[in-house]
C-alpha cells in the first residue's frame, strides 16, 4: 500500500544559552494530534529517543559480500594467463611486456582524469548521508498522544526488532494543551543529531504540532511530502508483537548492571562459529544464569533475578547482538523486566527509566523477523467469533476511554471478558489498537488515517480468523471435523489444563500432541511427535495436530458449560 506523509513544517531544535525549543512536525494528512509542554528531564528523553533511533537504523541480517571487483580481477588474471600461453618466442614476450607497461600508463592517466569526478561523487554521497539520510530508512515513527503518556513506535530496518518509547506526563513540568490521536512525525537523521545537544540546564519547550518549528528552509519552503510504499506485512508485524505480549511469558526482574554485563561481554567477544545462542538457565529459588555460546561463559544475574517458576527451564535465544541498541539507556535505567516466550521464540525487554518506559521486542532470531509471517504467534491465542455490532461497541468503548483492561471494557460494553478479548484481538489485527505490556492495558492506536467504520468492522469479522486462514489452522479444522481428535488425558492445573491426546493427521498417521492451555484456551506450551513440531517447535507457530487438540478441548469445555 502507498502511505502518504505531508509535513507543513519541519522537525528541529533551536537551542539558546538558557532555553531549548523542540518541535516535532506531524503528518498533516491525519486528524490533528498535538502536544505542548515544558520538559522537566530533557536528558532522559534524549537518551530514550537515541535508543529508538539506533533500533530504527539497525540491520543485523546477513548481507553477502560484494565480490564484483574480485571477479573482475580474476577475469583479468585469466586473460593474462591465456595470453602468456601463446608467448613462444622471446620477442613476443618483450612485445607483451611493452604493451602491458603502456596499458598501465594509460590506466593511470585515466584514473587521474577521473579524480575530480570521484571526488565530487564522494562529496555528494557525504551530503546525502548527512542531509537526506531518511530517504533510505523509514524514520518516521508512529506517535500516539494518550491521556496519560506519549508513545513512539517503530520497527528496525531488518524488521526483527520493535521498539516503543512511552513518555509519561510526569516528565513534564508544565503541560499547556494536548489532543489525543495517532500520527507520524518528521524524524530525520539531522533531528537525531540535534537531540544529542539537549542539556539538563536548559529549559526545554516541547511541541508536537503539524507546523513543527515553522523554520524556513534555505532555497525553498519548509513544506515536505513523502510517499512510502508500506507493505501489508507492516500491519502483520504489529499484530505479531501484540500477540506475543499477551502470551504466558516467563518474567525475570534484572538490574541495570546485569544488562551492562551482558552488553559488555557481547562487545568484547564475537563468535566465529556456531552455536551463538544466549542460554537462560532458570532453577526455582535461584538466580538466573545467562550462558554465552560457544564459549560457555556464564553470567549470574543479580539478587532480584530469582526465578520463582514451578520447574527448571533452559531457554535459548538468538540474535543477541541486537541488545546493543539498549546501551545508551543503561545508565538511566532503574529496573529491567525480561519476558521470555521459550527457546527460539521472541524476547521482550521492558526498561523502566522512571518517567519513561522503553520496550524492545526481539524476534526469535534475526532472519525470522516480525513481518515475514514465519512466526504465527496469533495462532497461540484462541479467538471467539464477534459480530460487527460487538466489534463496534468495543471500539467505541476503547475510543472513549483511550485505554482500558479487558475486564474494564467488558463492563462498559456489557460483553463477557472472553468476547471482549476476542474483539480487541480483531482491533489489533486491523491496526486500531495495541497492547501495552508495561501498563497491562489495551490502548487506542490507529495506524491509518481513515476512521474505523462499520464497513471495516464487517470486513474484519467476515475475514477468516488467523487460526482458520493459516494452512495449519485449516488442516486442524479438517481433522477436528472428521473426528480425528482423541483426548487421552486432561488434568486441571492452577492456570488452566494440561492436555495430551492422539490425533489422526490429514496424511492418515497418528500423532501424539501435548499442550498446556490457560482458562481462555491460549496455548502456553506445546509439543508433538510430528516432524514439523520436532524441527520448529513453536518458533513458526503450532502444528495442525496441536491446534486440533485445542479445538477438541474447547469443544468439550463448551459442552460441559452447557
Amino acid at each position: 500500500m502507498i502511505v502518504e506523509f505531508k509535513y507543513a513544517g519541519q522537525s528541529g531544535i533551536v537551542s539558546g544559552l538558557r532555553d531549548t525549543h523542540v518541535g516535532l512536525a506531524t503528518n498533516s494528512v491525519r486528524d490533528p494530534a498535538f502536544f505542548r509542554g515544558t520538559m522537566g528531564s530533557p536528558t532522559l528523553f534524549r537518551e530514550a529517543m537515541a535508543s529508538l533511533y539506533s533500533v530504527v537504523v539497525s540491520d543485523y541480517k546477513f548481507h553477502p559480500r560484494d565480490r564484483l571487483a574480485f571477479k573482475a580481477w580474476l577475469d583479468e588474471q585469466d586473460r593474462k594467463f591465456l595470453a602468456n600461453l601463446g608467448n613462444r618466442t622471446e620477442q613476443a614476450k618483450l612485445r607483451i611486456e611493452a604493451l602491458e607497461s603502456r596499458r598501465a600508463v594509460l590506466d593511470q592517466k585515466r584514473i587521474d582524469r577521473l579524480k575530480p569526478f570521484y571526488r565530487a561523487r564522494a562529496e555528494f554521497f557525504e551530503w546525502v548521508y548527512t542531509h537526506q539520510y531518511e530517504l533510505k530508512y523509514l524514520l518516521d515513527p508512529v506517535i500516539t498522544v494518550h491521556p496519560d503518556e506519549l508513545s513512539f513506535e517503530a520497527f528496525s530496518q531488518d524488521e526483527s526488532s520493535y521498539a516503543r518509547v512511552g513518555v509519561k506526563y510526569d516528565l513534564f513540568e508544565k503541560i499547556d494543551e494536548f489532543a489525543c490521536g495517532t500520527t507520524n512525525i518528521d524524524f530525520s537523521a539531522t533531528l537525531h543529531g540535534e537531540l544529542d545537544r539537549m542539556r539538563s540546564y536548559r529549559r526545554t519547550r516541547f511541541d508536537i504540532d503539524p507546523s513543527g518549528l515553522a523554520m524556513a528552509v534555505e532555497g525553498g519552503s519548509s513544506h515536505k511530502e513523502k510517499k512510502i510504499d508500506l507493505p501489508e506485512s507492516w500491519v502483520k508485524g504489529f499484530l505479531q508483537v501484540q500477540s506475543t505480549m499477551t502470551l504466558g511469558l516467563t518474567r525475570l526482574r534484572i538490574e541495570p548492571v546485569d544488562l551492562y554485563n551482558l552488553c559488555r561481554f557481547l562487545k568484547r567477544h564475537k563468535a566465529r562459529t556456531s552455536p551463538r545462542a544466549m542460554r537462560w538457565e532458570l532453577v526455582p529459588g535461584k538466580r538466573a544464569r545467562v550462558v554465552f555460546e560457544p564459549w560457555e561463559t556464564a553470567i549470574e544475574m543479580g539478587a532480584s533475578a530469582v526465578y520463582d517458576g514451578p520447574k527448571p527451564l533452559t531457554i535459548r535465544t538468538w540474535g543477541r547482538d541486537r541488545l546493543s541498541t539498549l546501551a545508551r539507556i543503561i545508565p538511566t535505567a532503574q529496573r529491567i523486566d525480561v519476558f521470555l516466550a521459550g527457546t527460539g521464540l521472541p524476547t521482550i525487554w521492558l526498561v523502566d527509566l522512571g518517567e519513561i518506559t522503553f520496550t524492545l521486542a526481539l524476534s526469535g532470531w534475526t532472519d525470522n523477523d516480525w513481518t515475514s509471517g514465519a512466526g504465527r504467534f496469533d495462532l497461540l491465542s484462541r479467538r471467539m467469533d464477534a459480530s460487527p455490532l460487538e466489534l463496534t461497541a468495543t471500539w467505541d468503548a476503547l475510543k472513549a476511554q483511550r485505554r482500558g483492561t479487558e475486564s474494564g471494557l467488558s463492563l462498559v460494553t456489557g460483553l463477557g471478558v472472553e468476547k471482549t478479548r476476542s474483539a480487541l484481538s480483531y482491533l489489533c489485527q486491523v491496526g486500531r489498537a495495541m497492547y501495552d505490556l508495561g501498563g497491562g492495558v489495551y490502548r487506542q492506536r490507529e495506524l491509518f488515517p481513515e476512521p474505523f467504520t462499520v464497513k471495516e468492522a464487517i470486513a474484519a469479522v467476515v475475514a477468516p480468523a488467523p487460526s482458520e486462514a493459516s494452512p495449519a489452522g485449516q488442516k486442524a479444522q479438517t481433522i477436528f471435523g472428521s473426528g480425528g481428535v482423541l483426548i487421552t488425558a486432561r488434568r486441571p492445573v492452577s492456570n488452566g489444563y494440561k492436555l495430551s491426546g492422539s490425533v489422526k493427521g490429514v496424511d492418515g498417521y497418528r500423532y501424539r500432541p501435548m499442550l498446556g492451555v490457560d482458562a481462555s484456551g491460549r496455548i502456553l506450551e506445546a509439543t508433538c511427535t510430528c516432524a514439523w513440531s520436532q524441527k520448529h517447535g513453536l518458533t513458526q507457530g503450532p502444528c495442525e495436530h496441536v491446534l486440533a487438540l485445542r479445538l477438541g478441548h474447547m469443544h468439550r469445555l463448551e459442552a460441559e458449560g452447557a
